[in-house]
């Protein structure tokens, strides 16, 4: 008899969620966030989780060396929330690869000083419903908005140093 094995993947392991009640528009909380946390926030397209048309603004910030990363996500659409369950947080921050949780704890408190911040809350990832869903569509759409045109530019630059190489017949 044949054994059926199952993979079990934990999505949420390398996350922290920092659910954020404001009033302010995504532009300016990223701003903000950049200045309280030393981040560099950078709008990308908005993403786009599911077929049903909603888009939600999307921020990202990697930090390179220590393989930290911060996704700032709005909870708001025209046609409902991005996390039902979570009805009135207005902003989403994944911390992806923090240091360790005094580091989560210690942006929550930074970002609590933000003018129009109402609340922060520390969200327990594994309780919310659907999120390995949510953190696999953050995931590709950080590959399609970020590794997958910075490997193009990168073989681009390699052809162009290439030909160059080639034209000088060295």
């Amino acid at each position: 008899m044949a054994k059926r094995l199952s993979l079990n993947i934990n999505y949420s392991e390398d996350y922290q969620l920092l659910a954020i009640v404001s009033h302010l528009k995504d532009y300016r909380i990223s701003f903000f966030l950049n200045q309280e946390l030393d981040l560099d926030l950078r709008k990308y397209d908005d993403l786009r989780p599911s077929d049903n048309g909603a888009t939600y603004s999307w921020y990202y910030y990697s930090e390179g060396d220590s393989y930290l990363n911060c996704y700032l996500v709005s909870n708001h659409h025209d046609s409902g929330k991005l996390i039902p369950s979570l009805k009135n947080i207005d902003y989403l921050l994944f911390v992806k690869n923090p240091y360790d949780d005094k580091e989560v704890m210690a942006m929550a408190s930074s970002i609590r000083k933000i003018p129009n911040v109402v609340a922060v809350f520390e969200q327990n990832i594994p309780e919310l419903k659907n999120m390995d869903v949510l953190i696999e569509s953050i995931e590709l759409h950080e590959l399609d908005q970020i590794i997958r045109p910075a490997k193009a530019a990168k073989n681009k630059l390699h052809d162009f140093a290439f030909a160059s190489y080639e034209r000088k017949g060295m």
